[in-house]
């Protein structure tokens, strides 16, 4: 059993330790909201990103459809983009189905009846 006494003892004796701990927490968390800032302005900006690049690849795509070619457009000063807007789904190719299979049609010597017992041919 300990006394009120032993227990600030080893409170005491840990305290330096403690401190000292907190203390460097403390400059390694100092960098950290500047850290989640920059990330934060770094993910909205992303996202403005993503949708100019959407916004950007239809109106190229439409430059096109008008005439326009790639070539052309890159002299003007506008890359191919590396976003196309979505247009219709690709055709899959037909699955091969398994037809069954057909017996041939019989030929008039297939077609004779053998009787049991004859000799075949």
């Amino acid at each position: 059993m300990t006394t009120p006494f032993e227990g600030a003892a080893q409170t005491d004796a840990a305290s330096p330790l403690l401190t000292k701990a907190q203390e460097l927490l403390a400059d390694r968390m100092s960098v950290i909201p500047p850290l989640a800032e920059v990330l934060a302005e770094r993910k909205r900006l992303q996202e403005q990103i993503d949708a100019t690049e959407k916004a950007y690849g239809s109106a190229y795509a439409d430059a096109q459809a008008a005439g326009w070619t790639p070539e052309e457009l890159r002299q003007l000063g506008a890359e191919e983009p590396t976003r196309r807007p979505q247009g219709r789904p690709r055709k899959r190719p037909a699955q091969q189905r398994s037809t069954p299979t057909t017996p041939k049609p019989r030929t008039p010597e297939s077609a004779e009846p053998v009787a049991p017992g004859a000799p075949s041919s």
